[in-house]
């Protein structure tokens, strides 16, 4: 898998492969593929990432967000960290984003300042819970998750930040797209479809930093995975090129996008690795 890659981008074929790139390794990549050193790097990501969403439980936030998921939310299908709350994935997936960026303590990317476990996690395990999937699924759909988004992050640059946009909601929602994508075991075309349905919906602007909309920002690009994930498995279709096309990501969202970078080394650089871990107490 990594070889054809490779090829594909030295052969200049970029421009036309970046989605469905990324699709093919989400669902073709093995999670024996992966180095212990990068699984051993996402457990402690995890845990760094529950440990701040329980602190969260402690904002304001936290029962703000849980009373609308108990007001609207449906099956009781996963958890909502900290209470006794079970209800639909999507719904859980919203509140634990929202609950786990809380206080802002949790890991980040520092060259895209994307909180990849926090857009990336809460959608994963929601989808996890309610299927019955193992650790190691768990694991390598966070992996993955994590590198499509710091991968796209790296891509749309510095520019798509300083004017304004917050990487965490614009390049997140497909991140956690991707690891809904693996959980549910899309096939290529799938894949491309969710992400294309999530990249319609790629927004989240800095202006609302400081107030409770910022990790909302966490909780709403969880719950684009979750939904695009399950509407690309019922058949919903979207843009084959949402990231690489003349109107898609890349294009309006940016200027002078790095597209080369994103399918740099994939398959054996990790961004997970690149994660800083916030020192703060919680």
């Amino acid at each position: 898998m990594r070889r054809h890659i490779d090829e594909r981008v030295d052969c200049g074929a970029i421009r036309m492969e970046i989605t469905r790139s990324l699709a093919e390794f989400v669902q073709a990549t093995r999670f024996q593929d992966m180095p212990g050193p990068v699984i051993q790097k996402a457990k402690e990501c995890f845990l760094d990432w529950l440990g701040v969403t329980l602190a969260g439980t402690t904002d304001p936030v936290a029962p703000v967000i849980t009373r609308y998921c108990q007001s609207f939310g449906g099956r009781p299908e996963a958890s909502v960290i900290g209470t006794n709350l079970r209800t639909d994935c999507a719904s859980a997936a919203l509140a634990n984003g929202v609950i786990g960026h809380a206080l802002d303590f949790d890991d980040y990317h520092d060259e895209t300042v994307i909180h990849a476990s926090a857009a990336c996690i809460p959608a994963i395990l929601a989808v996890a819970e309610r299927n019955g999937l193992s650790g190691e699924d768990f694991l390598a759909a966070m992996i993955l998750g994590i590198d499509v988004c710091i991968r796209i992050g790296l891509g749309l640059g510095d520019y798509h930040y300083q004017r304004g946009w917050h990487t965490t909601a614009t390049a997140g929602t497909f991140g956690a797209t991707a690891g809904v994508a693996r959980l549910l075991r899309l096939d290529v075309d799938q894949t491309v479809n969710a992400f294309g349905i999530c990249g319609t919906q790629a927004s989240g602007l800095r202006q609302v930093f400081g107030t409770m909309s910022k990790p909302f920002h966490a909780g709403k690009v969880s719950l684009e995975g979750v939904m695009s994930g399950f509407l690309a498995q019922g058949g919903f279709t979207s843009s084959k090129r949402i990231i690489e096309g003349d109107l898609g990501l890349f294009e309006v969202l940016t200027e002078n996008a790095n597209e080369a970078i994103v399918l740099d080394r994939l398959g054996s650089h990790w961004y997970v690795m690149d994660l800083s871990i916030k020192p703060y107490p919680t």
